[in-house]
């Protein structure tokens, strides 16, 4: 099943950012358009979709034809602060990936007709090999960039494996581009080899060892 939300939601494209179910976002909200999206939410469903800008959105950015990813993620906005000028400070919690179908442009902000990936909540377990070496490097990885406390916990507390894929990468530092084939990927263990390939070579990297890898779109 798919965790229902609108059909219908406001779209919030950024250049570097990519929203995970499970996870938190803490946003600052200052444009005018992106204000009102923010007032309309807020006197709806709080819903808001989280999508990737593709290369070539600098010269369309103010406008609504920028390029943007079709896969996405809707947040349910849990917090919010007004501040001077109309500004906002909110936080949204990741509900679902979405698909985008169409787009609308009626608003001062984008809005998509968006279908919902369907719920990945119980999948079968990953296989005991993949889920071993991917703790391993997560922790690995902690020791190297200083937050090997950080994540040993993350490691024993998140119990649920989709749960703790999303949140991997949400919080590890990839690029947004590497983060959106993550989001993008088919079920958890496409997700979880992606991850590992993309850990693999960020510990080489920082450990001063040739980093092996495969081609990361797999």
């Amino acid at each position: 099943m798919a965790l229902r939300i609108p059909k219908i939601i406001p779209l919030f494209p950024l250049p570097d950012l990519v929203f995970f179910p499970h996870a938190y976002l803490p946003l600052h909200i200052f444009e005018p358009r992106y204000r009102a999206m923010v007032r309309d939410a807020l006197e709806g469903d709080r819903i808001i979709g989280m999508t990737l800008l593709r290369d070539g959105w600098e010269d369309l950015y103010y406008g609504d034809a920028a390029p943007i990813h079709s896969v996405g993620c809707a947040g349910r906005i849990t917090a919010v602060q007004s501040m001077d000028g109309g500004r906002f400070n909110i936080r949204l919690f990741g509900l679902t990936r979405f698909t985008v179908c169409d787009e609308f442009h009626d608003h001062p902000y984008r809005q998509a007709w968006v279908e919902p990936v369907p719920d990945r909540g119980a999948p079968p377990p990953l296989p005991p090999n993949l889920k071993t070496e991917l703790h391993g490097l997560v922790r690995e990885f902690g020791r190297l960039v200083g937050r090997a406390a950080q994540l040993e916990l993350f490691v024993e507390r998140v119990v649920e494996e989709p749960t703790f894929l999303d949140l991997c990468c949400a919080d590890l530092p990839f690029t947004a581009v590497e983060k959106q084939l993550l989001l993008e990927a088919a079920d958890p263990i496409q997700q979880a080899k992606r991850l590992v390939d993309l850990l693999r070579f960020a510990v080489g990297s920082r450990a001063g060892k040739p980093a092996q890898t495969r081609n990361v779109g797999s």
